[in-house]
């Protein structure tokens, strides 16, 4: 591990997060237009079409888990040039070959959610390993304004550039790759993804309390995925497309302006009262947004702005806080720890989005139909008070200071 007390303000590590604001801006830009694009334009079936979604999808969650082994052998500058870099050059394959078959897409697309999902990774894991205790909250705090910024503005443009470039239409997000690759090669490169001991870390393999986070911090990608994917299906009914646009918008425009501000106000707790203080406050916020969603189908609709205002102060709180101490679990195995923890919630918002879908489309009744954001906040509140009385691992001593506790402990030893 390489702490420095500024890293979080170097200009390298402000260049990684730009180019993680162009990688997101590029992934999205595509993303959400993708089985649009490969039905419409290429003539690809629809359910081809979904299984390339899928793929891409999948690869972008859990890419980073099955490359560990590779990808920790290289410094971490290495590994963010390297994914944008595959990642926007496998994209121009089927434009230079005019390969048009699914069988193409699903391998490219396989490949490019693959090289995102280690670059994604290597981001955090750059903020883990590169900066210290004082500085990291806020560094991760910066990296998600980064992130929703970037999630922002590609959905905006990717519908009006699918529709003005046609076939063409994957260059886009190959240059927006190329340059967030030319970004990240001035982050700094002084950073390793592992620490330098042997045993398990050095083969990849993340530690007992970091698969134990991974697991306790899911309720929170289930309850994201309320907002995310549940809420336009349970408003949908009330409110008109444009109306669940601006929820996102609202989103993503608080998390980019009070991001800063937040994270300051929340480094201050955190030296007060510890992490988990912090990420308790970002839960039982995040509780209360869900449940001020479930008043949003029918003529009380507009609570849901209220509701997606607080779900944001929630993420501000939370996101930051939950990567921080993945950080310290990681005890300097970080992209291990991210790339597994990655997995795991990738599978938790799956599964909340598809199972509160499934509840809220199948009934019209606001009670019933809002029933899962009542439990994603139920299991919130509960993970929350889990965390706050969860004993604390006290971390051991340098063994140069456990020697001097050691001689006043006992007078009598030397």
């Amino acid at each position: 591990m390489q702490p420095t007390t500024s890293a979080a303000m170097k200009p390298g590590m402000k260049s990684a997060l730009a180019s993680r604001a162009l990688g997101s801006a590029a992934y999205y830009v595509i993303s959400p237009f993708l089985a649009i694009w490969l039905h419409g334009t290429l003539g690809i079936p629809v359910g081809l079409a979904a299984a390339a979604v899928g793929v891409h999808l999948l690869s972008m969650r859990a890419g980073a888990v099955y490359m560990q082994f590779v990808v920790v052998r290289f410094r971490l500058r290495a590994v963010l040039v390297g994914g944008y870099a595959v990642a926007g050059a496998v994209m121009l394959v089927p434009a230079a070959l005019r390969l048009d078959d699914a069988a193409s897409w699903l391998a490219v697309l396989a490949v490019n959610g693959t090289a995102v999902s280690c670059a994604n990774v290597g981001t955090k894991a750059l903020i883990a390993n590169g900066c210290d205790e004082d500085t990291r909250l806020a560094a991760f705090g910066r990296l998600n304004a980064a992130i929703n910024g970037g999630a922002a503005l590609g959905p905006v443009a990717g519908g009006w550039l699918m529709s003005a470039t046609g076939r063409s239409f994957p260059l886009i997000p190959a240059v927006v790759f190329a340059v967030a690759a030319v970004l990240a090669a001035r982050s700094p490169g002084d950073v390793k993804a592992t620490p330098p001991q042997q045993g398990a870390a050095r083969f990849g393999l993340p530690g007992r309390q970091v698969l134990l986070w991974s697991c306790v911090t899911a309720t929170l990608w289930l309850a994201y995925a309320q907002f995310a994917n549940v809420l336009p299906m349970y408003v949908g009914t009330s409110v008109s497309p444009r109306v669940i646009s601006l929820l996102f918008l609202v989103n993503a425009v608080l998390i980019v302006l009070f991001q800063g501000v937040v994270a300051r106000r929340m480094q201050s707790l955190a030296g007060r009262r510890g992490d988990p203080a912090v990420i308790a406050l970002g839960m039982v916020l995040l509780a209360a947004g869900l449940v001020l969603f479930v008043p949003g189908r029918g003529p009380a609709w507009p609570v849901v702005f209220l509701g997606a205002a607080v779900f944001t102060f929630s993420e501000l709180v939370w996101s930051p806080a939950a990567d921080s101490i993945m950080a310290r679990k990681a005890e300097g195995n970080s992209f291990a720890a991210f790339g597994f923890a990655g997995l795991v919630w990738g599978i938790a918002e799956s599964a909340g989005g598809a199972l509160g879908t499934a509840v809220a489309g199948g009934s019209d009744s606001a009670w019933t139909g809002g029933a899962p954001f009542l439990v994603a906040a139920a299991l919130t509140l509960l993970t929350a008070g889990a965390v706050v009385l969860a004993p604390r691992r006290r971390a051991p001593l340098p063994s140069g200071r456990a020697d001097h506790a050691d001689q006043h402990a006992d007078p009598v030893k030397k």
